[in-house]
């Protein structure tokens, strides 16, 4: 009953603190006490400690990807890759399937790279600071355009036979990597084909009559910017300035590791910030700090960012994440939930089971990682034909559904979108819900 408690006051802290737009950091720190607290009752304070040590261990390699792309988003700045980008996609875009667009980009990105981290930092910047462009910076454009570049990261982050996650799910479940992707093939195709046509329509009602470019008068004949002219007048836009894109492409292809590939983009796009920009040694450090800021007024809502301190609100949820999520490992703190899912289970079948733990579970750790090992600890005995597919297509995609998961606010950090966006996100929900939908027809899923 404490446990149940606990959880409720945690929930209810987060959920005051999306309605009174407080720092989610607030309210999970109150949770972190809430829980340290419990562990402490139960374990002692030195038991409690080395649980919230061990949690934070757990997620140290994302701790240094975070570091790694606020190197790589002002890195890409600064060396013009992202202007140059930008400049040439624009010409061959229309901004009724501008959406859509942003969609299949950034699954076909995420889904080359197996990243979800990087592609938001690369083409999910780029399609948005394009959106930007084409004066799609309305709320409701942005979340539109925040939801489809979401769930294209998370559609790669899910599938892509190069993704952590997707080998930490055929790691824990003991199965074959790739006869998992031909499992979730099965479970991917109608629900991209159903997120395709909704971003196809929302495209279509897009009223582009702004934005930093249209006030400048510099739009074509299509309606959409001819960015390129502005952005000449602090960059070269030289092909050149492709090459980090490039390495990230190649190196990823070749199975890199993520922490290598983004440390080599960025030192490539450091070289060539000094050598074709003429950035200065001293500028440079400052944008890899505090992020890249142009001096031309026009182009500053599309190219400023980046940089490590834009990183330190992600990197502190994350640390908090990985102690509550120790602690929850460490103590019977879930074991009132996990009898709850058994029963569940029982009168439903183990999809539907495994769907609603991975969504409690997202919302209180917060963390990819943890989800995906929590789901399974408390669903693996709940008797399942095919465990990995019902974890890939429940907790690896589910919490990029919750706001204040790290899943979901590095995303929509890097790419300027609202907490609206998640429900743009069609694809993430939709794989869920069709396969329950399937389930109530008629086939059992399980």
């Amino acid at each position: 009953m404490v446990e149940l408690i606990i959880l409720a006051v945690f929930c209810v802290a987060l959920f005051a603190s999306l309605l009174t737009g407080a720092p989610l950091l607030y309210s999970l720190a109150f949770g972190l006490v809430l829980f340290a607290g419990y562990g402490v009752r139960c374990c002692g304070l030195r038991e409690t400690l080395k649980m919230c040590w061990n949690g934070v261990k757990t997620a140290r390699g994302i701790l240094l990807l975070f570091v790694l792309l606020g190197l790589l988003t002002s890195m890409w700045r600064a060396a013009g890759t992202i202007p140059t980008v930008v400049s040439f996609a624009v010409e061959l875009i229309r901004p009724e399937i501008f959406v859509l667009l942003t969609f299949v980009l950034n699954s076909a990105m995420s889904l080359l790279t197996g990243t979800a981290l990087g592609t938001a930092a690369t083409m999910g910047v780029i399609c948005a600071t394009i959106g930007r462009s084409m004066g799609m910076d309305g709320v409701s454009d942005s979340a539109w355009i925040g939801g489809a570049v979401l769930a294209g990261v998370y559609f790669g982050n899910r599938i892509s036979p190069i993704s952590s996650m997707a080998l930490l799910t055929a790691g824990i479940t003991k199965t074959d990597i790739y006869q998992n992707i031909r499992d979730m093939v099965r479970t991917t195709w109608l629900p991209f084909l159903m997120s395709s046509v909704v971003y196809f329509t929302a495209g279509m009602n897009v009223d582009v009559t702004a934005g930093v470019a249209g006030a400048s008068g510099v739009v074509g004949a299509s309606g959409v910017p001819n960015v390129a002219e502005l952005f000449a007048k602090d960059f070269s836009l030289s092909l050149w300035s492709l090459m980090p894109a490039a390495v990230i492409v190649v190196l990823s292809v070749a199975r890199v590791r993520t922490s290598l590939v983004l440390l080599w983009s960025s030192a490539s796009a450091f070289v060539l910030a000094l050598v074709i920009e003429n950035q200065t040694f001293i500028d440079l450090l400052k944008s890899i700090i505090f992020g890249y800021k142009t001096t031309v007024p026009e182009i500053a809502k599309m190219v400023n960012g980046g940089g490590l301190l834009s990183m330190v609100n992600v990197f502190l949820i994350v640390v908090i994440a990985g102690c509550c999520g120790g602690i929850f490992k460490g103590t019977s703190l879930l074991q009132p939930v996990k009898s709850r899912i058994e029963k569940m289970s029982q009168n439903t079948n183990p999809f539907v089971a495994t769907l609603a733990c991975a969504s409690l579970v997202s919302c209180v750790v917060c963390n990819q990682t943890l989800t995906i090992i929590l789901t399974n600890q408390m669903t693996e005995n709940l008797g399942a034909k095919n465990q990995a597919l019902n974890l890939y297509d429940t907790a690896v995609t589910v919490i990029a559904l919750v706001p204040w998961s790290v899943a979901t606010v590095i995303v929509l950090n890097a790419v300027q979108a609202p907490n609206s966006a998640v429900l743009c996100a069609c694809f993430l929900y939709l794989v869920p819900v069709c396969r329950v939908m399937i389930g109530l027809c008629g086939k059992k899923a399980v």
